[in-house]
Order: structure tokens, then C-alpha cells, then sequence
């Protein structure tokens, strides 16, 4: 039976007792699909890319509640030196039907954790295919995968200034 449920289900947490003495963002990735699925182990990334986490976020600066447009990283995403999609596959991890894989990345990655105020942010999933043709190599290779964009829940974080 086909039910309307993307394939993946996305979660993040914040670790802030994380041995890292850093907040570490936790991100479950849920295979919800009734088949297995193949992903790469995705990066966090400060702009989506296929394949990789990134993280959507509203910032608030402590003293003004006006929220600030998110600044751009200024990583250019480039796949065009990768090799072929089928023999990244290879490396992938593979979930199976209701398997779940946690993926820690520190926060610093993808927030200013030194500018004091309140994060809004949720993590988004870019399906490893970056065209329709990487769609269909897989396709043909028996490989699959998530496809399309998948977004977690919002998590709020906030950072106040030490009190002097």
C-alpha cells in the first residue's frame, strides 16, 4: 500500500553535555519507506547540497527582536569532480525499513556560536541526486534512494551573553 509518508523522517537535537564541550547537533535519519535505502554519510553543510545536511536558520540577536537574514557561507557546492554516482553508491549506508542513523555534527558548523541570541533552525536533507540522470543510474544500478528534500522539526537554541 502507498501511503503519502516521505522516506525519510529527519529529527535533530542539541547535545549540550556532549564530551565535545560544544553544543553537537543530533540528527536522526529514519527510513520510513517499507524498502531499504541507500544515503551518503551526509555533511553538514552551511548551503544544501545533494546528499549533504544543512541547516535552515532564523537568528535573533539578544538585544533587538528583529531576526536577521541568514548570511551566506560562500561555499560553492561543485560535484562536477565527483565520480560517477553509481561508485559513490557504494560507499553508502544502507538503512534498512525503520532503521535509523544518527549523525553528530558540531553546531559551530552551521551557527555563529559567539553571537548571543536565539537560534531557530531546522536541518534539511538533500537526496543524494544532484540531476534526473543520477536519478536514473541509480534507478538502473538496483540503488535506492531518498530523493526530493527533507526537513527536520525546529529546534531553538539560544545564547546569552555572560552576565558582567
Amino acid at each position: 500500500k502507498q501511503t503519502n509518508k516521505p522516506d525519510l523522517k529527519l529529527t535533530a537535537s542539541l547535545d549540550m553535555a556532549a564530551p565535545e564541550q560544544q553544543p553537537i547537533l543530533v540528527i536522526h535519519v529514519l527510513n520510513q519507506s517499507g524498502h531499504a535505502l541507500h544515503i551518503p554519510d551526509p555533511p553538514l553543510l552551511c548551503k544544501s547540497a545533494p546528499g549533504a545536511f544543512s541547516l535552515e536558520v532564523k537568528f535573533i540577536p539578544e538585544n533587538s527582536g528583529q531576526a536577521q537574514p541568514a548570511t551566506d557561507c560562500g561555499l560553492q557546492v561543485d560535484g562536477s569532480g565527483l565520480p560517477d554516482i553509481r561508485e559513490r553508491a557504494k560507499k553508502w549506508i544502507t538503512l534498512k525499513p525503520g532503521q535509523d542513523f544518527e549523525a553528530r555534527r558540531p553546531l559551530a558548523m552551521g551557527v555563529d556560536a559567539n553571537a548571543h541570541g536565539t537560534y531557530e533552525f531546522h536541518v534539511v536533507y538533500d537526496g543524494p541526486s544532484a540531476t534526473p540522470e543520477d536519478d536514473q543510474k541509480l534507478k538502473e544500478a538496483g540503488v535506492a534512494a531518498p530523493s526530493g528534500r527533507f526537513e527536520s522539526d525546529k529546534v531553538t537554541y539560544k545564547i546569552s551573553a555572560p552576565k558582567s
